[in-house]
């Protein structure tokens, strides 16, 4: 038997507050159990950081995020737009069921992997040696379970004259508008892994040199991690361009930008061993949404 809750609660009308019996069952349905129009949920984002009034707003259907910021006063003095965080909850779930699938593909390639290995293997040594490949994928593997999609959305903003596009906002919404950031990291296979004064001049090649790069870099399978969560790659752009790396070493850094290089995968150790499997790693980042913090993670 149909009824209207409100009508049965609140107005106390008698076609909808029906007399229970004994036995009966009142079932109250929300909208994940029978999806209603945008017009009729109520919906509530986060706004924090650098905007005159941070807190949560309920917007109403169709608002976008200009909107929003506009609604919340503007900006502050401090605001870094360019950086802004954008997570939203409906990206985080199919980021992760993402992840997780990759995950188990990256399994059964390591399991078939180390079958077809102990199948092709008489000598003690490199049974050994089998063994500990296989054992370091296998961390590898858990590292990889650990992490969680943030649900980031990129909102690829220009970075000298950034604007926030007209994004229509959903339930759940968390935006994040940071300070200026002062720094650039270099981290991976580099002698010092730092954060260095961002330069306005400053390039790729500069941030690299400055850091040190290790004899077991490799420089072609280095990656930008720009501020406003998009990825670059040296070895994608290369195959793009075509006349070289230079393109990607000739980049121009943003505050708050950040330099991956990771290891040739001939040293063969657990870490590289794994990468060699799931090696474009522009990929992971860019559409399970994981940043250089989780990167940092991986590799330690």
């Amino acid at each position: 038997i149909p009824f209207n809750l409100g009508k049965a609660i609140k107005d106390k009308d008698p076609a909808h507050n029906i007399e229970l019996m004994p036995g009966d069952v009142v079932t109250i349905f929300g909208v994940d159990d029978i999806p209603v129009p945008l017009e009729k949920r109520t919906q509530f984002v986060r706004l924090g950081g650098e905007v005159k009034v941070p807190g949560i707003y309920q917007v109403s259907p169709g608002e976008t995020l200009p909107q929003l910021v506009q609604r919340a006063g503007g900006l502050s003095r401090d605001a870094y737009l360019y950086g802004t965080v954008f997570n939203r909850e409906s990206t985080r779930v199919q980021q992760q069921e993402n992840l997780n699938q990759a995950i188990r593909r990256m399994e059964a390639q390591v399991q078939a992997q180390a079958a077809t290995t102990v199948q092709n293997v008489y000598d003690k040594d490199s049974i050994s040696n089998s063994q500990a490949q296989a054992a370091g994928q296998r961390m590898m593997l858990e590292r990889l379970r650990n992490l969680k999609a943030s649900g980031r959305i990129a909102l690829e903003m220009d970075a000298d004259r950034p604007e926030l596009p007209a994004l229509t906002l959903q339930d759940g919404d968390s935006i994040t508008v940071p300070s200026k950031p002062s720094f650039v990291a270099v981290f991976g296979a580099v002698l010092a892994e730092n954060s260095f004064i961002h330069r306005s001049n400053g390039t790729v090649a500069d941030y690299i040199d400055k850091a040190g790069p290790t004899r077991e870099a490799d420089l072609e399978a280095a990656m930008l991690i720009r501020g406003d969560g998009t990825v670059l790659s040296n070895r994608a752009q290369r195959s793009w361009v075509g006349f070289g790396n230079m393109s990607f070493m000739n980049t121009r850094l943003q505050p708050g930008d950040s330099i991956f290089i990771p290891e040739v995968v001939d040293r063969r150790s657990a870490y590289t061993q794994f990468i060699q499997g799931a090696k474009d790693w522009t990929a992971i980042l860019y559409q399970f949404g994981i940043g250089a913090a989780a990167l940092k993670t991986l590799k330690n």
